[in-house]
């Protein structure tokens, strides 16, 4: 792992914003990325969403949440809503194409094998870049400490949140690792500490560092 250490998040923020745009601006033929959701990279969304309008971006860029909870993007908790938000500049009614994780199935156990048969179609080559967080139980994406983290060959899975309960769509680990890079956004000594630890504790996080094949950055503050 590559730590890149910032002393607020609004530096970290520019940075990786920056680095960013420079794989998207390189990728004349098209890039894609898979993103976390929750509280924590939205500004980093809004700071590309306003680079991108700067730089009149025309290459085409796909995009995929790590994990979405089952409810409508109206919702709050809704991490392709969020996506919408943040990117409503350059978002999925221009330069971004959002490959949803949902459909309209009661269940993500349901519509496990669409949602899987809609990712090998819209997105069969390795993202560029995976964008992920990471909880203080040591969680990537919907993958829960003792849970699956794959589904037979899917590219991904039904998760419930252990303590919520709340329904899920994860990308499987493998579908995570089928990258060129990946960022790791964390903030707070303790979660520093849980990742430092996460190899002698065996969390789901661990498995994608040792399971990873490229270099994962990870991008720390305070």
């Amino acid at each position: 792992m590559n730590y890149h250490t910032f002393d607020n998040f609004s530096d970290l923020t520019d940075a990786l914003s920056q680095q960013w745009l420079s794989i998207i601006q390189s990728s004349p033929t098209g890039s894609s990325f898979a993103l976390a959701g929750g509280s924590t990279p939205a500004p980093i969304y809004q700071r590309l969403d306003t680079l991108l309008v700067q730089a009149k971006n025309q290459n085409p860029i796909k995009l995929v949440a790590t994990d979405e909870r089952w409810v409508s993007d109206a919702d709050q908790q809704s991490n392709e809503g969020l996506f919408r938000r943040s990117l409503q500049q350059s978002g999925p009614q221009k330069s971004w194409t959002l490959v949803s994780l949902k459909n309209a199935s009661t269940s993500p156990e349901v519509a496990t094998d669409a949602i899987d048969d809609r990712l090998q179609t819209q997105l069969p080559h390795p993202f560029s870049a995976v964008l992920l967080g990471m909880g203080a139980d040591g969680h990537i994406a919907s993958l829960f400490p003792g849970a699956p983290t794959q589904h037979d060959h899917l590219t991904c899975l039904a998760a419930v949140h252990p303590q919520t309960r709340q329904s899920r769509m994860s990308l499987s680990l493998p579908r995570l690792l089928n990258t060129e890079r990946i960022w790791l956004v964390i903030t707070g000594a303790e979660k520093r500490q849980v990742l430092e630890n996460a190899l002698q504790e065996n969390l789901p996080v661990a498995a994608l560092i040792r399971e990873a094949s490229c270099a994962i950055d990870v991008f720390w503050c305070p």
